[in-house]
């Protein structure tokens, strides 16, 4: 929204809209900066780092396991 509103006596955000310096806004939704990743990067690291994570992931997991049952 681009247009500040006016109730008839005041103008709110009248000067915000007309800053040129205003913050622009910028979606970082977690899919879509996924995607751009495999549309910049080459698939194949990405894969690799994603079964890596899910890796060591397994194997923390199963440490911790084996460190609880141990006690």
């Amino acid at each position: 929204m681009d247009v500040p509103y006016k109730n008839g006596k005041i103008k709110i955000g009248s000067e915000y809209y007309l800053n040129p310096l205003r913050p622009k806004y910028i979606e970082q939704d977690e899919d879509m900066l996924e995607l751009q990743r495999y549309l910049i990067q080459d698939p194949r690291i990405l894969n690799r780092q994603y079964w890596a994570k899910r890796v060591y992931f397994a194997f923390v997991l199963f440490l911790l396991i084996i460190m609880l049952m141990a006690e």
